[in-house]
């Protein structure tokens, strides 16, 4: 076993630590594996901000009509329960600051505008891993947050070896 040498144990935080992290979820059982992988890496950044983001989808057919209220008030309110269920579960996890973000709209849109506006140094989101006429209908968020996200991006997926 090798012997730790002086350098190993005088580790320092280099400039380009992230500082931001972005952990996009759904409301589906996945979501709780991103959280549990996001809370493990930010324990070797603790004075990283957390913002968890959870996007209720909306398209353009969803616009009200005279007189309808503009959104399901019963759905919006079960996905900012969700959230503020899965920021709690964040916080327990870590010792960084945790912020929730509840948007409306194009899930991988609004991930990529909100990671753009906090300067995000690392997005975590996770995959259904869809494929087929699931992944042409409902298209990849995860696929679509890896090719134009401006910082790097961790996938998380269930774990899923072929024996």
């Amino acid at each position: 076993m090798a012997e730790p040498s002086d350098s190993a144990s005088a580790l320092s935080d280099l400039p380009d630590e992230p500082k931001v992290m972005v952990v996009a979820v759904d409301a589906s059982s996945i979501a709780s594996r991103v959280i549990a992988m996001a809370g493990r890496l930010s324990r070797s950044m603790p004075s990283a901000a957390i913002h968890v983001v959870h996007v209720f989808r909306t398209s353009r057919l969803d616009r009200p009509r005279l007189g309808s209220p503009s959104a399901n008030v019963d759905l919006v309110e079960e996905a900012k329960e969700h959230l503020a269920y899965l920021v709690r579960s964040m916080q327990k996890r870590c010792r960084a600051n945790v912020t929730g973000h509840l948007e409306m709209g194009d899930p991988a849109g609004e991930v990529l505008r909100l990671t753009s506006s906090l300067d995000a140094d690392l997005l975590v989101v996770g995959t259904h891993d869809y494929v087929g006429f699931e992944r042409f209908l409902l298209g990849s968020v995860a696929e679509t947050l890896m090719r134009k996200a401006g910082c790097p991006v961790l996938v998380v997926r269930p774990k899923a070896h072929a024996h």
